[in-house]
């Protein structure tokens, strides 16, 4: 069984209460609000992005940690022909649903995917930082055609410190690609349009998710019995302090906008798969 995060949670709260058909920064614009519709609009602006930044010629494309599969959809609706990856299996149905017969799925992590014909291209919309980082490159080279793509859309840390501890260093992706027989093809930092993100999940986390989780504990502490409260803080103090300090400082740390800015960029790295040496 799939290993539950208090981020899953955040993310099915999102996507099942907030209804926002993506799950990834949005990408702002003079037309886009800083609210949630507003958001909605930037993350079709951030899909529409990446798919202009998909080079002539390519056909089949990988969609590595797809999300929701809106951007696979997108990548269908567009004519390619796609095939959509997640690990996770709340996802996996979500996916599975949207897209029907007109995309092939796998759910499976990325590492552990193999395929019987190459990709032309491999998408990884805010993805590679959840894979293993001495896998990332080698298996984008086993699944890719030989001049193919790796788009990679995501945050990267400026330097090894705590702040979004699992996110690539800037340094140690630059040490991998150099190693890797990849090029870069464009580069492009998103980061200020990239940041509304954070005031609007800000703003919501504080007004809705917050009081909602509030909400519901204080109600199974009203109809459960008083004894069993003291025994449940008794046995489980450890995890109940974990939760807290996720719900009240970890998580509300991710969406100061100042300290993202400070400690990490957005980028946007197209790059191709070179002959080896």
């Amino acid at each position: 069984m799939k290993e539950k995060r208090p981020g899953d949670f955040i993310l099915r709260f999102c996507r099942d209460i907030v209804h926002l058909d993506s799950l990834h920064f949005g990408l702002f614009g003079s037309g886009c609000a800083h609210t949630i519709d507003g958001l909605r609009s930037a993350q079709a602006n951030y899909s529409r992005f990446l798919l202009e930044r998909i080079p002539a010629g390519s056909k089949r494309i990988l969609d590595a940690g797809c999300g929701t599969g809106e951007l696979s959809e997108r990548l269908v609706e567009a004519g390619y022909s796609v095939t959509a990856l997640t690990p996770d299996t709340y996802l996996a149905e979500v996916v599975t649903k949207r897209l029907g017969d007109r995309a092939a799925f796998a759910l499976s992590k990325f590492e552990d995917f193999t395929s019987s014909q190459p990709f032309d291209l491999i998408v990884m919309s805010e993805s590679c930082q959840y894979m293993a980082h001495h896998l990332l490159f080698p298996k984008a080279r086993e699944l890719l055609a030989d001049g193919g793509y790796l788009l990679i859309s995501d945050y990267f840390r400026k330097s090894d410190i705590t702040y979004y501890e699992t996110v690539w260093t800037e340094s140690e992706f630059s040490q991998k690609l150099t190693k890797s027989n990849f090029e870069i093809v464009s580069s492009d930092d998103i980061t200020d349009d990239t940041l509304p993100t954070l005031d609007i999940g800000k703003k919501t986390y504080s007004e809705i998710i917050l009081p909602t989780i509030e909400l519901l504990r204080d109600l199974l502490i009203h109809v459960i019995p008083g004894f069993v409260v003291g025994v449940v803080k008794l046995f489980l103090r450890k995890q109940l302090a974990l939760a807290a300090d996720f719900l009240y400082t970890k998580q509300p740390e991710q969406f100061d906008r100042t300290r993202f800015k400070e400690n990490l960029n957005y980028r946007v790295l197209l790059l191709r798969k070179c002959a080896l040496d």
